[in-house]
Order: structure tokens, then C-alpha cells, then sequence
């Protein structure tokens, strides 16, 4: 697999995990310019604030090492967006059943499809991006498997997963200009209509206390803006959503 996007390409059959793979890389200055690891399986997939993400053999399990972007670049949603537009060109139903839920997961008939984490390397100026996609398997790990979904189990048949790889990208550096110029100013519409929380109640978690309310979309820093209990309305940058109501 090759793409302009990317100075170097390594592709690993198993690793613990990609992410922690590339911030070791550059870290140890063994690498330069922007890259891309990808694992057929990884033994220690990470997810959201360092939860274990199951990565079976058959999925995409990716992490980009994106150098020079602005340090508030706000990388997690701005993918969101990115995958989504990429995905929905590929599954069926998808106006009505792919979701955007924030901070940073796709979501196929209110189950889990997709995920994706990013961290900054200020002092390297990288960022590293690191996407997770249920593709061609259908056996979850019992703990998530009423959560989840696979595009395997969706359509029927298996998808070549490097060309999936490169339509995101292909896509991601297309409109990336626009993105580090403007920021998510330009996409706010289109994520209000493929949000999962929008309109919902919800509770959200942060480290130090609970809020509920009414859950209104995103500002253009990528914050979830959240109208609480007497009308305020909220933004959060952090925190996880653990209740949804309709």
C-alpha cells in the first residue's frame, strides 16, 4: 500500500499496539515526515483514555504520525467527520443509521463501528492519530459484542481495507488546508446532522462530577455543548457521555 499523504508506510501482522508504536518512534527520532503503521492484530490496543480496544484479526487498526499541525488542532472530531463522509458512500441506509457520537466514535444502528484517539508530541510538533474500524470480522469479544458492529456483518462481504485506508486519507489531506486555516468552523452543520447525541438527554462524566441535559452539538473548538438544567448552556471538551435517553 502506498499514498502520497504519507513519507513512509510500516505494516506489522501483530503489535501490542500502533499508537504506542509510533510515539516510540518518535520519541527515538526513528522516524520523520508523516508515516502510517498499520497491525493485522494488535495485543494491546488503545483506546479512550487508555481503555484496552479489542482489535481481532480481519479489522483496520492504523496509527498516523502527522508532523507540523497547529498544537490545538483538534484532530479526534475533525476525523470523525472525515470517516463518516467516507463510510457513508459505503454502507447502506447510512443517512439515517451512521453517527457521528462524541468525542470520537462512529456509530452504525446504535452500535459501535468505530473509534479513534489522538495525542500531541508538542515538543516533536507531531500529532498522532491512531483510527480503529471493525471491518471484516463478526465475532466481538463478549463484554462488547451487543455494542458493536462490523462492516463485515453490515454488508454481507468482506472490503479491501487498504483501499479503505486510502479514501480516508485521501480525503483527510484533501481537506486539510481548510481544516488547520478555519478549523471545524466549516463543518459544524454537517456534524449537527449526523450526530448521535444531538437533541438527546444525556449524562456526561467528567473526572471530578455528573451533568445531564440536552445535548446540542459541538462549537467550533470541537467542545459538545450541553443545555443544562435551567436553560445554561455548557461547552465540554472532555468527559464521557455514560446515558442517552431519546
Amino acid at each position: 500500500m502506498e499514498h502520497p499523504f504519507f513519507d513512509s508506510i510500516k505494516k506489522f501482522k501483530k503489535t501490542g499496539s500502533t499508537h504506542k508504536k509510533a510515539e516510540s518512534l518518535i520519541k527515538s527520532r526513528e522516524i520523520s515526515g508523516n508515516f502510517l503503521l498499520t497491525a493485522e492484530t494488535q495485543t494491546s490496543g488503545k483506546g479512550r483514555k487508555g481503555n484496552k480496544w479489542d482489535s481481532p484479526e480481519g479489522g483496520i487498526w492504523l496509527s498516523a504520525g502527522c508532523y507540523g499541525l497547529p498544537v490545538s488542532s483538534n484532530l479526534t472530531v475533525y476525523t470523525g467527520i472525515i470517516i463518516h463522509r467516507v463510510l457513508s458512500r459505503i454502507l447502506p441506509e447510512s443517512e439515517n443509521k451512521l453517527k457521528i457520537k462524541w468525542p470520537n466514535d462512529i456509530y452504525y444502528d446504535g452500535k459501535k463501528l468505530c473509534g479513534i484517539i489522538a495525542s500531541c508530541l508538542s515538543q516533536q510538533k507531531y500529532h498522532v492519530l491512531g483510527i480503529g474500524i471493525n471491518t471484516n470480522f463478526e465475532i466481538f469479544d463478549e463484554s462488547i459484542a451487543e455494542n458493536a458492529v462490523s462492516t463485515l456483518q453490515i454488508l454481507n462481504k468482506k472490503i479491501d481495507n487498504d483501499e479503505l485506508i486510502c479514501k480516508i486519507f485521501t480525503e483527510f489531506s484533501e481537506l486539510l488546508p481548510e481544516f488547520v486555516e478555519k478549523g471545524l468552523a466549516p463543518y459544524l452543520k454537517y456534524y449537527a446532522e449526523k450526530s448521535f447525541l444531538i437533541n438527546k438527554k444525556v449524562e456526561l462524566k467528567t473526572e471530578f462530577e455528573s451533568y445531564s441535559g440536552i445535548a446540542l452539538g459541538i462549537n467550533k473548538k470541537g467542545a459538545l455543548k450541553i443545555r443544562l438544567a435551567g436553560g445554561m448552556i455548557q461547552p465540554f471538551f472532555g468527559g464521557t457521555i455514560v446515558k442517552t435517553e431519546n
